[in-house]
């Protein structure tokens, strides 16, 4: 793991001169915020997500953020995914600021970029994310945008519809969403974890870990 942080770190950091997104990726106006924000607010929480198998099959989504030792402006990040019949899994990722409200995450797969450009008004931000570079896990659509919320329950129907003409005022292509239950207690990480390999950025949970 450590002789990994080290090279996706300093990809990320070389990657800020990059353009923002690839030309297949909308260009989208950001607003003001930050992957610092989001560790200051965390646990971060997905309240919707495109409509898909994938999904539908998900109670609830926990974001968590660390800042690397060596660089303040860098995090690594967890999602931990509670699935509706209680089984669940952590992806890690490392995500380095290009500008205020654009982001460039990666694992030793792909690399993905994160614009937030909207708030729906119900403590839930939009987020559009958009394939770079390799072969992402859930990020089939060219369109994904997502939620997240300090929050862990699930939005309403009139938040929806804001979100809906939020994504339309910015010229994305109309999608159908899933808003995720939020019934089953979440599984945040609130401590970085040591992931075993064959892969150390997917891992099941094992006994032990400590969770919030």
């Amino acid at each position: 793991m450590r002789s990994i942080l080290p090279l996706l770190s300093a990809y990320l950091v070389a990657s800020v001169a990059a353009k923002k997104g690839s030309s297949d990726c909308y260009d989208l106006d950001s607003i003001d915020r930050s992957l610092r924000d989001s560790h200051c607010e965390q646990p971060l929480f997905v309240t919707f997500a495109p409509k898909t198998e994938e999904y539908t099959l998900i109670d609830n989504i926990c974001i968590t953020y660390f800042p690397l030792p060596d660089n303040p402006d860098t995090f690594q990040i967890y999602y931990s995914r509670v699935y509706c019949d209680g089984s669940n899994d952590i992806t890690s990722l490392i995500g380095t600021q290009l500008e205020i409200g654009v982001s460039r995450i990666a694992d030793p797969y792909c690399t993905l970029t994160e614009t937030t450009f909207g708030y729906a008004g119900c403590d839930t931000y939009l987020v559009y994310r958009c394939v770079n570079y390799g072969a992402c896990v859930g990020e089939e659509s060219k369109t994904n945008v997502f939620g997240i919320s300090p929050l862990c329950r699930s939005i309403g129907l009139s938040c929806l519809h804001k979100v809906e003409e939020i994504v339309s005022e910015n010229g994305l292509p109309e999608q159908e969403f899933y808003v995720f239950p939020m019934k089953l207690p979440n599984r945040c990480v609130n401590q970085q974890l040591c992931l075993q390999p064959p892969n150390p950025f997917f891992n099941t949970l094992h006994p032990g870990v400590t969770l919030v």
